[in-house]
């Protein structure tokens, strides 16, 4: 079994709770895998790597990514959502017209500070387990590219934004930042992730459909989710690919999703425009 499964996450369980549960549907024997977590609160697409695929995970890793999240004015948690220890914040009621203003300095390359509590480690460890811990985290910022904010509903103290952008976003820091640049502090209420790269909430599956009709209906071919262009080999050149031997084929220099004669997925290879080299074989 290789592939993946575009799962519709449900809100309050983790992404390691997602991957128990498909394991637990596919056997112990085989390798299952997410490709960018999502935080309990949130919801929406979740796409996991089945067997062999788990070495392709990387490639899912940089996709970007398509979010609808509410925040909420007024309120400050060290999460930067609902889910942590609330606090009021006093501050001036804010219009829409003033939000608006502010949106455009969000968008493109910005300089982001991931939220105290998550994933990123710090000397070893995660940052969320430092802050349980009561120390004080400090983490560097890093540039995310933001391509667009389009406010969908605005009814202070709540607001809807749907947020397309580059892999690595903590949209709970854009909620807070936002928040900030207003004079004011804002929090998640609600986050629905609804693409990674092309696939979309339309194609996810939730846990309970799994359960009732198995993994296989479900189980999309690397070639599919990679979204990279298609390479065709020949039998001689099939055997050489899988025993990580440089081809010579005069190809656009990128990444390629490379198929046996029979076209089954060989793995991923690298074009430097005069060589293909297999940068990961999974057949």
């Amino acid at each position: 079994m290789i592939g993946f499964l575009v799962v519709d996450k449900p809100r309050g369980i983790t992404s390691h709770d997602v991957v128990s549960e498909v394991r637990k549907l596919v056997g112990k024997e085989f390798k299952v895998g997410h490709t960018g977590t999502l935080d309990p609160l949130a919801t929406g697409v979740l796409v996991l790597a089945l067997g062999k695929a788990t070495r392709l995970s990387k490639y899912l890793l940089e996709k970007d990514k398509v979010y609808r999240v509410k925040g909420r004015f007024g309120l400050d948690s060290p999460t930067y959502d609902v889910d942590g220890e609330l606090s009021s914040v006093e501050c001036s009621d804010i219009s829409k017209e003033e939000l608006l203003s502010v949106l455009p300095g969000f968008t493109g390359k910005v300089k982001q500070v991931p939220p105290p509590y998550s994933a990123v480690r710090v000397g070893g460890k995660r940052a969320y387990q430092l802050a349980r811990e009561g120390k004080k985290v400090e983490l560097p910022p890093r540039t995310v590219e933001i391509y667009s904010l389009e406010l969908l509903s605005f009814s202070y103290p709540d607001f809807e934004l749907l947020v397309h952008c580059s892999s690595g976003t903590y949209v709970r820091s854009l909620i807070h930042d936002i928040g900030r640049a207003l004079n004011c502090s804002a929090v998640v209420v609600e986050l629905r992730r609804i693409c990674v790269g092309k696939l979309c909430e339309s194609r996810a599956v939730t846990l309970e459909t799994l359960k009732n009709r198995g993994i296989a209906p479900f189980l999309l071919p690397p070639q599919e989710v990679l979204e990279f262009p298609l390479l065709v080999l020949t039998g001689k050149e099939e055997k050489l690919f899988k025993n990580g031997v440089f081809l010579k084929r005069e190809l656009p220099p990128g990444l390629y999703s490379v198929l046996s004669p029979t076209r089954r997925f060989l793995g991923v290879g690298r074009s430097n425009g005069e060589v293909l080299k297999p940068e990961t074989v999974v057949s």
